[in-house]
């Protein structure tokens, strides 16, 4: 999806839209082919041992040693998604136009309600006779075109899959099933996205801006170093438990869910979840790949500066399949963002001209530095140290996510 798109935004947007029929006439679907209770990770082979603990600036207790690499124990094909079978109704502004959430290059997530289901990553079966007591807040995430039919089915493959392993709460934005009449997927509406989360820091570090503070990142340095674990976890956990590579990963596609108990001051800091979203662009690793190894198109998205310098080559545009590391590039880009406040990045240049930039990806920190935030990255300091590695032009020498914990740990130890 389009970076000037993103596929959930915090602000509601309004708009006429003809093609929801299928949603507001219920979804009755089979049951859900996939089980719908949490799962019990002591249960599974594919045992998360990550410290519990956020990390903490100024301890060296987060717990990167223990990075949970098995493979989930049912790694077989998942032929159907899990069904959506509840109420669903989506929500109208002032005058009858459907509410986004936002939308992109295949799809608009709608705000809609239910008041059949609670508040989970996955729908119970809801008591008979037992009303609830209010409506649940959804997003539903339905195609713009109809090319855009499988690669959402596809999507919802993926989600199915990766709902089944543990500790997908604090990864993965909540999936609750797939609408066949329709193409759609439903999730928990999570509608803080880190982009939002970025410009809203950056707004008050200019308010605040001092010979003090321009040398740290938007977010505190405290708060961009519990950032920089939380999400490299997150893709350690895609990568190694859930077996997929995400393919598009930019503050757009990263949703905050606040945490639900605040415990420490790591978590006063920076009191959210951060979980992965929009799967459009993702790749499947598994072993029995989601409907028998069915991909969708390589790069169906590409968003210059996230995207690698190796898959915006003319030559690779149309051919080259996204891979771990990357993931790991466009997650550093992703930190760089954070700690400037600049969600472009490259400021003061053409679209043509950061595309140009983005090719040459492994000089982003000197693109970086050179421009309107560069005093947020000091050379040789530790937005430097830890994005550095992640950055460097050869994928094969990319730093592995496994140190890359350790050097974030390391770093906020400091």
């Amino acid at each position: 999806m389009s970076a000037r798109d993103p596929p959930i935004s915090l602000a509601l947007k309004i708009t006429s839209d003809a093609t929801l029929s299928a949603l507001n006439n219920g979804s009755t679907l089979t049951p859900p082919l996939t089980p719908v209770t949490p799962v019990d990770p002591s249960s599974t082979t594919c045992k998360e041992q990550y410290n519990s603990r956020p990390v903490t600036p100024g301890s060296h207790a987060f717990g990167a040693n223990n990075t949970g690499n098995s493979k989930p124990e049912d790694d077989r094909a998942v032929l159907e998604p899990l069904g959506f079978n509840y109420d669903l109704n989506i929500q109208k502004g002032p005058e009858g136009d459907f509410l986004e959430y936002g939308r992109g290059a295949w799809s608009v997530v709608y705000c809609a309600t239910s008041r059949s289901i609670t508040q989970s990553a996955a729908p119970p079966s809801p008591p008979l006779g037992t009303p609830p007591k209010k409506s649940i807040l959804l997003a539903v995430k339905s195609p713009l075109r109809r090319d855009a039919h499988s690669i959402l089915k596809t999507e919802a493959l993926l989600l199915t899959r990766l709902s089944r392993a543990p500790r997908k709460d604090y990864h993965l934005v909540p999936f609750l099933g797939y609408i066949s009449p329709s193409h759609s997927i439903v999730m928990s509406a999570v509608p803080l996205s880190l982009s939002a989360y970025i410009t809203d820091k950056a707004a008050a570090a200019r308010e605040t801006f001092s010979t003090k503070t321009m040398f740290d990142p938007v977010l505190s340095m405290k708060g961009w170093l519990a950032l920089a674990h939380s999400l490299t976890k997150g893709l350690d956990w895609l990568h190694n438990c859930g077996q997929i590579v995400h393919g598009d990963i930019k503050p757009q596609n990263i949703l905050l869910k606040p945490k639900s108990n605040i415990d420490t001051s790591a978590d006063q800091i920076f009191p959210y979840e951060t979980l992965y979203a929009d799967f459009t662009s993702s790749y499947d690793l598994s072993p029995a790949p989601s409907n028998s190894g069915a991909q969708p198109s390589a790069l169906s998205a590409l968003t210059p500066p996230f995207a690698a310098p190796e898959l915006l080559i003319l030559k690779s545009i149309n051919s080259s399949t996204p891979s771990k590391a990357s993931d790991v590039f466009s997650l550093a880009i992703t930190l760089l963002t954070a700690a400037t406040g600049d969600l472009l990045l490259y400021s003061g240049y053409s679209s043509m001209q950061r595309l140009a930039i983005s090719r040459d990806g492994h000089r982003a920190v000197e693109y970086v530095r050179s421009g309107t935030h560069g005093s947020r990255i000091p050379a040789k300091g530790t937005v430097e140290r830890v994005v550095s590695p992640a950055l460097v032009k050869d994928p094969e020498s990319r730093i592995d996510l496994h140190q890359w914990l350790l050097l974030i740990e390391s770093e906020a130890a400091i």
